[in-house]
């Protein structure tokens, strides 16, 4: 039988022993809770906690809104303890925060589709104090470290806008001016054509200002305006032009002028007319354009030329010119319309080298050009005719059987002039003609 004091020393080394043990346990558990701090999990788990449940079923997703209990407001906020006891690195994922209990909600069940693995939960009016579990997320994984490296450098500067005005507008218009006509008579009437176009802009001109100041010569000027292509104009006036008109680009205006010439100032007729730009635009400004009449000066007919009879003849010495009033009618007559006569020789003439046109007192038309570029297949003295033939030349000899009345040459009209009544005739004795003779003329007569 032990004593006492031996039985209480055994009693306190039972007990030191426990409490060492206890102390081995207590040292293990705080290093495996530090080894779990340190490494991250690596584990996964579905949604359905593997329970092979389908989330999105009819049997979750058809029930009435009142069949899941309401939610508790406070499962749905992040509790302060969560970065104690989850594990490091891992994502706490909560819901959005529902409304305050006295919130209003739409009668009809809002669902939401979300992901597979995931319970559609229908929006209701969530009493306080009540509460439903629900999955968690499908995984939990760390968040990776932030390796990004921060800009430190100065934010770019702005870019510069430009400011500079747009450039003005800016076009090329064209002028044309003209009454058909090289020459005039005074005391006749005159028809002016003006024609102003913007044909390639690149703008459209509004208020472009079209003037023509009508010379003395002109007793009365009347005009009309058309546009064209969406141009405007002035529908017509009397008196001198000075009108506005609006010209899209690929558009014109056409002025017609009527007048009537002055027969006591026999003097060139001069007309100029002008287009300018309005104010802001660039581009020639203005445009003028002169249309020149010469004036048809005639002189009466020399004696030698009053008939075809024998000598005299009247000489048109080389490079000269004269212009004689006449009457001639083009009106589709077969026959000759009119007869020059030259100098007779021994069994007919010596053709010298001459031009001979007709005028209707705004152009001339050449008739007659022996010695010129071409045959005048319009006479009786054509060298393309095969029985005629030979060449234009100078003093040629041409039997009086070729020829009119023994010494005249034929011209035909029609065909070669506008039908029309002509009243004047211009003779020319071209410069260079052999020994500078000149041409003999011993008469011109219109037929009927």
């Amino acid at each position: 039988m032990k004593s006492k004091p031996e039985s209480e020393r055994h009693e306190r080394q039972d007990w030191a022993i426990v409490l060492i043990i206890l102390l081995i346990g207590f040292l293990c558990v705080i290093v495996a809770g530090q080894w779990a701090l340190r490494f991250s999990p690596s584990w996964t788990l579905d949604a359905d906690m593997e329970s092979n449940i389908d989330l999105n079923s009819e049997f979750l997703t058809s029930k009435p809104s009142g069949f899941f209990e309401p939610i508790d407001p406070a499962i749905l906020t992040q509790p302060v303890w969560v970065n104690v006891f989850l594990t490091p690195g891992a994502d706490f994922v909560t819901g959005t925060p529902l409304p305050p209990p006295t919130a209003t909600v739409p009668t009809e069940p809002a669902t939401i589709p979300v992901a597979t693995n995931t319970i559609f939960v229908t929006n209701t009016t969530i009493p306080t104090n009540t509460f439903i579990w629900l999955p968690l997320p499908a995984t939990s994984t760390r968040k990776p470290p932030n390796t990004s490296v921060p800009n430190t450098s100065a934010p770019p500067a702005d870019t510069p806008t430009n400011t500079s005005p747009p450039p003005p507008p800016s076009a090329d218009l064209n002028i044309t001016n003209s009454d058909g006509a090289t020459e005039y008579v005074p005391g006749n009437p005159v028809t002016y054509t003006i024609i102003v176009s913007n044909p390639f802009g690149p703008s459209n001109v509004t208020g472009a200002t079209v003037t023509d100041i009508f010379p003395a010569e002109m007793l009365t000027h009347d005009w009309t305006c058309a546009g064209a292509a969406g141009a405007t104009c002035s529908a017509g006036g009397s008196g001198d032009i000075n009108d506005s008109v609006y010209l899209p680009v690929g558009s014109f205006v056409t002025y017609t002028v009527n007048g009537n010439t002055d027969a006591g100032l026999p003097v060139n007729l001069v007309n100029m007319a002008s287009v300018s730009l309005p104010a802001g635009y660039t581009g020639p400004t203005p445009i003028d354009v002169t249309d020149t009449d010469a004036l048809i000066t005639t002189i009466a007919i020399p004696p030698e030329m009053a008939s075809h009879d024998p000598p005299p003849t009247y000489n048109l010495t080389s490079g000269s010119t004269i212009t004689l009033n006449t009457s001639i009618a083009v009106s589709g007559n077969p026959s000759w319309d009119l007869i020059y006569y030259e100098l007779p020789t021994a069994g007919g003439i010596d053709m010298d080298l001459v031009l001979i046109e007709i005028s209707d007192g705004y152009n001339w038309y050449t008739v007659l050009n022996w010695g010129g570029s071409g045959p005048d297949t319009n006479t009786n003295i054509n060298v393309a005719n095969p029985l005629f033939g030979g060449s234009e030349t100078d003093n040629r000899h041409i039997d009086s059987s070729f020829l009119h009345d023994t010494t005249g040459v034929g011209i035909e009209l029609d065909g070669v002039v506008p039908p029309n009544t002509y009243s004047y005739i211009r003779i020319t004795a071209p410069a260079g003609d052999s020994g500078s003779d000149g041409c003999d003329i011993d008469a011109i007569v219109p037929l009927p």
